[in-house]
């Protein structure tokens, strides 16, 4: 089939155009995200090299025309892949490598720039293997939909092994330079155009995690939130019932926590409640449920538990929080806890009522000195 090259140059600067157009104005939707705005760079930068490549027959200025070009097309993939490392680690990352690789490529394109083939397969063998790299570290890259990464991982290996065939085929100087040039710009037209479609999506992804992790989970220890606890130990009290299985609701409390705060300040309360977290966290089971439902109480719903294994569980709990002091920088903090307990066997009440009977028995733990625990 045939398709009129200067069409196609023309197209493709125009849909990058667009494509860079519509990547800013996600990245203005969502400011966190500066891979987008990485992302809609290269797609200017490629417009850009197309204009410059088109231009060789009428602009007789080889270092712009040819040499510029040649460096705008190998800070695509670079662009592209420092914005998937952006993404990956939602943070600033200093370009250095984009100014060490151009810096490279451009050294060696000047020392080249005398034989035209030589050049253009540097150029293309460069940017052959900063695709193939970038497809390897899309693997890396998560949490991504599995389906969509696998696609994105290879369209770039497509593309670099394409550019990697045109570096072979100039160095071989076969006059095939502009069917080279067309299928070229028809794979860059394929993958852009779905690229483009897909880091968003990409975004999209991280960011509906993002959500659900704060709706969910308690910033300071990363366990559940009260709400979660809530519909997670519901959940689980009502798989229970259905198996005929015991279930077992644990309340805990720090004790002295506001001596803590007030002696050695909130930043170390903060880290006794991560401390005594991880704890919880160690001791529980798959199925087991547990979160920070205020302040300095915790929630525990233990599954299929009769009621010796809920108190070792228990007895566990306090004496390794109890075991030895927690350090705080270079500050030595007891700590203890409190905790209460009820066991529900086949009795359809509500986990409320049995926060509520859990509760009462973590009150008569701290009644009778604390760092014990008693079960309803």
């Amino acid at each position: 089939m045939f398709i009129h090259l200067p069409t196609l140059i023309i197209t493709t600067i125009i849909l990058n155009g667009v494509l860079g157009t519509t990547l800013l104005a996600i990245h203005r939707a969502i400011p966190s995200q500066k891979s987008f705005k990485t992302w809609a760079l290269a797609c200017f930068l490629f417009a850009l090299a197309n204009i410059l490549t088109a231009l060789r027959g009428t602009l007789e200025q080889p270092w712009l025309t040819i040499f510029v070009a040649d460096l705008l097309i190998i800070s695509v993939p670079l662009l592209a892949l420092h914005g998937m490392r952006q993404y990956r680690q939602q943070t600033a990352i200093a370009p250095t490598s984009i100014i060490l690789t151009l810096t490279g490529s451009a050294v060696v394109l000047v020392v080249a720039q005398a034989f035209a083939s030589i050049a253009q397969a540097i150029t293309a063998i460069i940017c052959g293997l900063i695709y193939l790299f970038a497809a390897n570290y899309l693997r890396h890259i998560r949490p991504t939909p599995r389906v969509m990464r696998h696609l994105l991982m290879g369209l770039f290996g497509v593309h670099g092994l394409l550019m990697l065939m045109m570096a072979g085929t100039s160095l071989q100087h076969i006059d095939t330079h502009q069917n080279l040039l067309t299928s070229l710009l028809m794979a860059h037209l394929i993958m852009t155009t779905m690229t483009t479609l897909l880091f968003p999506v990409l975004a999209f992804s991280h960011n509906e995690r993002q959500l659900l992790k704060i709706a969910h989970l308690d910033e300071l220890t990363e366990l559940f939130n009260r709400r979660a606890f809530f519909e997670q130990g519901a959940l689980l009290l009502a798989q229970n019932k259905q198996l005929e299985k015991p279930s077992c609701i644990l309340m805990i409390d720090l004790d002295h926590f506001k001596s803590i705060n007030d002696k050695f300040g909130h930043a170390a309360g903060d880290a006794c409640l991560r401390h005594v977290a991880d704890i919880i966290r160690n001791h529980m089971r798959e199925r087991d449920v547990a979160a920070r439902i205020g302040g300095e109480e915790f929630a525990v719903a233990l599954a299929d538990v009769d009621r010796q294994q809920a108190e070792m569980v228990s007895q566990r709990l306090v004496e390794r929080i109890a075991a030895q002091p927690f350090l705080f920088e270079g500050n030595s903090i007891e700590l203890t806890v409190s905790l209460g307990g009820i066991l529900s066997t086949h009795s359809r009440r509500a986990l409320n009522d049995l926060l509520n009977d859990a509760d009462a028995a973590l009150y008569a733990a701290k009644a009778s000195g604390r760092n014990q625990f008693k079960f309803a």
